[in-house]
């Protein structure tokens, strides 16, 4: 396995292999290799997406577009214009992007570009993390937002030893936390990424095995890739639900922080939700089952050992305090649960019912969970429309607790429908509809 000095501004060096990544970016190529877990060619990279985490750059030419003269990294909206690039070290081809949770519970940014011609002196490239999906005026790029992230790939010496490190998107504050502008928002200045990232470029010629075109054969310096585990470097966005909604990439020919961009690759999504919703259900136990309004539900943590029974003694409220409460549809909804394992308790239970059981549940990011918690009545109303002329039961609606419901059509079995309109209790006499049976309102 070729092994190349990862240098970062201000920064010592970095060779050892990422803890924790399954994706091997020392290696300098696209395939699995003996010992590999991972790589490019089996990590679900789909270029025929935009969700697939793969960017592909317009064909070289007059059709190509890049960033307009005078653009540069603190532009915050940058110059789109058409055929400027040429066929050169700053033209771009595609590039790879994929966020991923891995088993120790960090989040892992896979990077990698590729460019038309083996450069020949300084070059650059720039992988851009936006949260926001909105895009700015030029239609194209996002709008940045404070802790967006910029992660600067530099190829100095002849483009042979990667340079990495991470600037902020700040909004407010002294000029002197930017980089290189004179004022507020600009790109802060580069934080280092010290044992928490690892990277290579080709020194060989290598194969891309991904579609469109495959394979294709990328000649020496035009392939360059990195691991970045975001959480221990602290690159994860202010939503922890989402670290970042979309990624592009753009190149410029100096290691200059200030020097004009070129060329870039519209942004593809990111979007790796770590929550998910969990929508409520609430019942009673009647066929067909009615919604009940009112009922609240408080979302836990479930302690170790997970599953079994609840017990508030060690499955303690999710903090600060979440709970939803059922409307008219019996429906409510936590929102945007950080993935992990809960219970859903009913805290407040309707009036005529008895609290239904807890439920535990496992959110896994991006996937909603639907639960239906069922509540048994205190108190069952049967009621029986019966013509008194001959004591035959008469199917009719009837509204009870503002709810419509059938009333019984036929006698059960081993009972007459005499013997039921026969039975003593409450009794309501209708005589001002004609003989049709009224909606009788039974209060609570």
């Amino acid at each position: 396995m070729a092994c190349l000095a990862l240098i970062l501004t201000g920064v010592t060096s970095a060779q050892a292999t990422l803890s924790g990544a399954q994706l091997n970016a020392q290696d300098g190529n696209l395939v699995v290799d003996t010992g590999d877990i991972k790589d490019w060619a089996n990590i679900g990279i789909d270029c025929s997406t935009l969700t697939g985490g793969c960017g592909l750059d317009l064909p070289t030419g007059q059709t190509d577009n890049s960033f307009g003269t005078g653009t540069k990294e603190d532009t915050a909206v940058p110059s789109v214009v058409d055929g400027s690039i040429p066929n050169n070290k700053s033209d771009l081809t595609r590039f790879y992007a994929k966020f991923v949770e891995e088993s120790n519970g960090s989040t892992y940014a896979y990077l990698a570009w590729e460019r038309v011609q083996e450069p020949n002196g300084t070059t650059n490239m720039d992988f851009e993390f936006n949260q926001s999906s909105v895009l700015s005026s030029n239609g194209v790029t996002p709008v940045r937002t404070a802790g967006d992230v910029l992660i600067k790939y530099d190829l100095s010496q002849g483009g042979v030893n990667p340079i990495l490190g991470f600037h902020r998107w700040i909004t407010t504050g002294a000029r002197t936390l930017c980089e290189a502008a004179n004022a507020t928002p600009c790109w802060g200045k580069v934080q280092p990424l010290t044992g928490t990232f690892e990277g290579s470029i080709n020194t060989a010629v290598v194969t891309d095995p991904i579609a469109p075109n495959a394979p294709r054969d990328l000649s020496v310096r035009t392939f360059g890739e990195a691991a970045i585990n975001l959480t221990a470097a602290g690159i994860v966005g202010t939503d922890p639900c989402l670290p970042f909604s979309s990624a592009y990439l753009k190149s410029r020919s100096s290691d200059s922080f200030t020097a004009a961009l070129k060329d870039f690759i519209a942004p593809i999504s990111v979007a790796t939700s770590k929550c998910a919703d969990i929508n409520v259900l609430k019942t009673d136990d009647d066929s067909p089952a009615s919604p009940l309004a009112g009922a609240v539900f408080t979302l836990y943590n479930d302690a170790a050992p997970v599953g079994g029974t609840f017990d508030p003694a060690t499955d303690l409220a999710v903090t600060p305090a979440t709970t939803c409460t059922t409307g008219a549809d019996g429906k409510c909804s936590f929102s945007q649960v950080l993935q992990g394992n809960y219970w859903v308790v009913e805290t407040t239970t309707p009036t005529g019912h008895d609290t239904a059981v807890p439920q535990a549940v496992t959110v896994v990011g991006g996937t909603n969970v639907s639960l239906t918690f069922v509540d048994p009545r205190d108190f069952k109303i049967i009621v029986l429309v019966c013509k008194e002329a001959d004591n035959s039961l008469y199917s009719s609606q009837v509204t009870v607790d503002g709810v419509n419901k059938d009333s019984l059509a036929t006698a059960p079995s081993g009972t007459t429908a005499a013997q039921l309109c026969s039975l003593g209790g409450a009794a309501y006499d209708d005589k001002s509809y004609g003989g049709h049976p009224a909606n009788v309102d039974i209060p609570q």
